[in-house]
């Protein structure tokens, strides 16, 4: 249960850090913030356009993705997430510095915080940017280790026995 809220609350965090950036989508006349998403992406609406990438649609975004969790007994619980970076950019030279924007929007905002929730930031953040890109969409991902709270088992004397 700790680490969804942990995903819940660091989804609700990065919309509200992220919501003044403007970054290009597919449409020209259109900027955005970057939207953020658990898991994955949202299924597609109509994922039949012929001739169409509707991938496209979603950018820009950063989606909150669950890796995995240790939990040393007694000692400590860091659990791992992954953030996927999307943006859109037909400069094929400079794409990639909105990409790296955010993520470094993301970083230094977590730096800040230090808290989400219950979990506080282990001080291990990792940032990389795509080798291979389908231009125009530029791709990033960041993993961001968390400790949560310590489960406490609890045990009588006559467990053992």
């Amino acid at each position: 249960m700790l680490n969804i809220n942990l995903i819940d609350d660091l989804v609700a965090f990065l919309n509200e850090a992220l919501k003044e950036m403007r970054l290009p989508t597919k449409d020209e006349n259109i900027v955005k913030a970057p939207t953020v998403y658990d898991g994955y992406l949202p299924p597609k609406k109509n994922p039949s356009r012929r001739g169409e990438d509707t991938e496209q649609d979603d950018f820009p975004y950063v989606i909150v993705r669950y890796l995995g969790e240790e939990d040393q007994q007694y000692k400590e619980n860091v659990a791992t997430l992954r953030l996927l970076v999307g943006t859109f950019s037909k400069d094929e030279q400079h794409g990639w510095r909105d990409n790296l924007n955010v993520m470094n929007k993301i970083k230094i905002s977590l730096g800040k915080k230090q808290v989400i929730g219950a979990a506080s930031i282990t001080g291990t953040i990792s940032m990389a940017l795509f080798e291979e890109h389908p231009k125009p969409m530029w791709h990033g991902v960041m993993e961001v280790q968390f400790e949560l709270p310590q489960v406490v088992w609890e045990r009588s004397v006559l467990d053992d026995y």
